[in-house]
């Protein structure tokens, strides 16, 4: 197992948040983890993500586990199944004063999660830049 985790103040209210990273058709503008998705995220349904790997653009299909409006996203990707890999990501929003601290999780088990482990190295700077990315579009966006 192995889990990354990164946090962040953003001044901006946990529903101005939630829209940003709710907005999957807009993540190419922002997002240095994932260049597009769609689907709803709401609990139950599938989400369709497209993350650059090698020079491409993978799309990859995950399965949310909670969507908790202003609150909690939370999703599962599989390649394979479990016994292979897995990861459950997850973005925490907790309202503070003058905005909201956003914790972004992500714990990956299976038998490729050591042989990757600096393909992991590599990607747990990106989770780092995406807060940073979020924290400046909540700045530089006007709220809906």
């Amino acid at each position: 197992m192995r889990e990354i985790t990164a946090t962040v103040d953003i001044d901006a209210s946990p529903d101005r948040v939630w829209d940003a990273l709710t907005d999957l058709s807009r993540y190419a503008e922002w997002n240095p983890m994932f260049t597009g998705g769609s689907g709803t995220p709401a609990a139950g349904n599938t989400l369709t993500l497209r993350m650059p790997v090698g020079g491409l653009t993978v799309p990859f299909k995950t399965f949310v586990l909670a969507a908790d409006e202003g609150r909690l996203l939370r999703w599962r990707g599989r390649l394979i199944g479990p016994a292979v890999f897995e990861a459950v990501h997850e973005f925490v929003l907790t309202p503070r004063e003058g905005g909201t601290t956003v914790l972004q999780r992500e714990t990956m088990v299976g038998r490729l999660v050591p042989l990757a482990s600096s393909m992991i190295d590599q990607y747990e700077k990106t989770v780092v830049r995406l807060n940073e990315a979020l924290k400046d579009r909540c700045r530089l966006t006007p709220p809906h």
